[in-house]
């Protein structure tokens, strides 16, 4: 799978004592040291982006200018040695003023627990935050589901057993009467939502079971209100600092799944279609799929993308690159496009789709990226082509549709609906994680 590599640039200050040391620069992936674990392994196609990754990580700062960057604290502004933690020549460490205290460790900086209730605001935006991607995943009766589904959940972990599950079932039982004959949503004596949602809807999740009045009212109601407002938010209000934080990996956790449900049922649905129309004509159904999770400039890069990746698997190798960035910026100097490619970095291997949205997306927003250097006449230019690639379309065939009649000619469809399949996973989990970054960043604002 493609992962977004980006060299971590330096400003001009720390890239002179690097230039002295002739050290090379360290790379960092986008996808490296997220910080994002939810128990259970995230691909390494797309694992969201990290903000700031143009400016020097903590690591190394340190590795080059000791325990200070240059031009702060005592001593010579121009940044030089004398940060440096190994005691100067002539000069021996006194350990009246050695600190082995961590001062990353909570219980070496706090003295009792009182920042916790700070945390604790912080926690609480954020689960209702998540509360609301994941119930943005769901139709009316599947958010009427998840609601109940949660009024059993006691602890708000995402998962219901014990107890808890028999009350669910019970419930279920009240709700849709005769829907446990045939099927349980329990396993291993735990319901997750994700089985309950599977058991409700089925392998494509049209087939619902059916329901009494009293669930179709609780369905509308949570539609107009949503579950949130209904029930949800109250009871995070309510709970204690651990269980906010069970909260929060619990449903993310559970946010993930349902992202992954919906899409091996919709690429099941195309799958049936596929089995009936032949895969030719069901193709643009693949691409449509995935155009649906197109926001910004994606669809003008996969226009490009897709304009010059000869192997129609969806990677680029280097040369495909360098000819996309061409593209991209019709006006770049082979200065220019050098620099591109050290931003994005190749050396992992072939450029994914969303991992050149990944690189796009920060390129933007990062002051000493060159497309920021080059400015809105840069992106100006590139909405243009945009705009006038959507109208040329209308009469001629996109870049998109001539690969579908090339992959078709010799023999690799199958191929490419395989990469459009691995590419609709791996943009949604690339805006997945964006997204849940951003919520982490709003909930932290005062």
């Amino acid at each position: 799978t493609g992962h977004v590599r980006v060299l971590e640039w330096l400003t001009l200050d720390e890239a002179r004592p690097l230039a002295m040391s002739e050290t090379a620069p360290q790379r960092i992936s986008v996808y490296s040291g997220a910080g994002y674990s939810v128990g259970e392994q995230v691909p390494a196609g797309t694992r969201g982006s990290q903000d700031g990754l143009f400016a020097p990580s903590t690591e190394v700062r340190a590795s080059r200018f000791g325990s200070a960057p240059p031009g702060e604290g005592d001593g010579d502004e121009s940044g030089s040695e004398i940060w440096a933690d190994e005691p100067a020549e002539g000069f021996e460490a006194d350990p009246e003023f050695e600190d082995p205290e961590d001062p990353e460790d909570d219980d070496t900086v706090y003295l009792t627990d009182a920042h916790r209730e700070w945390e604790k605001i912080h926690l609480r935006r954020l689960a209702m935050k998540i509360h609301r991607l994941v119930t943005a995943e769901l139709d009316r009766s599947e958010e009427a589901l998840f609601m109940i589904f949660t009024d059993f959940d006691a602890n708000l972990d995402g998962r219901v057993k014990g107890k808890e599950a028999k009350k669910l079932l019970a419930a279920i039982k009240q709700y849709a009467p005769d829907s446990l004959a045939d099927s349980s949503p329990v396993k291993d004596g735990v319901i997750s939502f994700v089985s309950l949602l599977k058991w409700f809807g089925g392998h494509t999740g049209t087939d619902h079971k059916e329901t009494t009045y009293s669930f179709s009212a609780t369905a509308l109601l949570t539609g107009v209100l949503g579950s949130g407002t209904v029930q949800c938010d109250s009871r995070i209000q309510g709970l204690d600092w651990l269980s906010l934080r069970k909260n929060v990996l619990g449903y993310r956790r559970l946010f993930h799944q349902v992202k992954e449900l919906k899409e091996d049922r919709v690429i099941l649905k195309l799958q049936e279609q596929e089995s009936r129309d032949g895969l030719m004509d069901t193709l643009p159904q693949y691409y449509r799929i995935l155009a649906n999770e197109f926001e910004g400039d994606m669809e003008h890069l996969f226009e490009l993308f897709s304009e010059v990746d000869e192997s129609n698997n969806m990677l680029l190798e280097s040369s495909e690159v360098e000819t996309l960035l061409h593209l991209l910026d019709t006006s770049a100097t082979d200065d220019d496009v050098r620099r591109y490619l050290s931003e994005i970095n190749l050396a992992d291997g072939p450029l994914a789709f969303a991992s050149l949205v990944d690189w796009w997306d920060q390129a933007r927003n990062v002051s000493n990226s060159l497309v920021a250097e080059k400015g809105a006449a840069l992106v100006a230019s590139i909405k243009a082509k945009s705009y006038s690639n959507k109208i040329s379309g209308m009469l001629y065939d996109s870049a998109v549709q001539k690969r579908w009649s090339q992959a078709n000619k010799t023999g690799t469809l199958e191929a490419l609906r395989d990469a459009y399949c691995r590419t609709l996973k791996e943009v949604r989990e690339y805006l997945s994680e964006r997204d849940l970054r951003k919520a982490e960043q709003d909930c932290a604002t005062l």
